[in-house]
């Protein structure tokens, strides 16, 4: 004889209902920016308006903003929208993304921190074959620990960069790859690692103003002349935006 078992059970769960053909014709509803934002949200959080404006607030309050950032292809692509996208995220209550999207922008910087560096060995640029023979590999393909511990160990950031990374590994590789971390904190935790990516993100660029100029880190600015983006003008005393 079959054991019969009962459960409780989410139906259909990764369906739109409203913008699924075969539903829609059964509904007959026209897809609303409601049914956007209700999908979109995280299904255990609220998915009202002022909720979401409220966690927008909430993870804004606690990081520092970025005023302004290059318009260079890569520096956009690789660090400026995926760090948007996990303040989206986090909006939404998607708090894993938000700390997945952080851990793919940190392992950007770190890579584009080493590309800035001018690194060199006996007065020579680290090119790939020297970096093979020196890392193992190439500095982009080690893991990010790795990665970091270099940048630490050649001056390429400061114990305060290092913790900022570290808070953003340890608790991505917490929650992405343990199937036994709970998740009572995971919000809080987001908020840490949006918090500590930003900050990453503003040591890189560089923030500071000097009579109303944006001054930007002058590593980034030899790394911007060579990208094409800088455009030179008449009797600057300082590297600007």
């Amino acid at each position: 004889m079959t054991e019969e078992y009962l459960v409780n059970a989410c139906p259909n769960p990764l369906c739109f209902f409203e913008a699924d053909e075969a539903w829609s014709r059964l509904l007959k509803a026209n897809v609303t920016a409601d049914h956007v934002i209700k999908y979109a949200c995280a299904p255990d959080e609220s998915a009202e308006v002022p909720e979401i404006v409220e966690r927008y607030r909430r993870i804004s309050a606690t990081s520092a903003d970025i005023l302004a950032a290059p318009a260079e292809t890569k520096i956009l692509q690789k660090l400026i929208w995926p760090l948007r996208h996990a303040k989206t995220s986090y909006m939404l209550g998607n708090y894993l993304g938000t700390i997945a999207m952080c851990g793919l922008v940190a392992e950007m910087i770190s890579i584009l921190l080493f590309e800035i560096s001018d690194f060199r060995i006996n007065n020579k640029p680290l090119g790939r074959k020297e970096q093979n023979a020196l890392f193992g590999s190439s500095f982009e393909k080690l893991e990010q620990q790795r990665r970091v511990d270099v940048l630490l160990a050649y001056g390429m950031i400061d114990d305060s960069m290092k913790v900022k990374f570290d808070v953003i590994r340890t608790k991505r590789s917490r929650y992405l790859h343990l199937w036994s971390e709970k998740h009572e904190q995971l919000p809080k935790d987001a908020a840490a690692v949006y918090d500590a990516t930003v900050g990453l993100v503003v040591k890189v660029i560089g923030q500071d103003f000097q009579n109303g100029k944006l001054l930007l880190n002058p590593a980034l600015v030899t790394y911007l002349r060579r990208a094409g983006v800088l455009k030179a003008r008449e009797a600057q005393g300082q590297d600007e935006t």
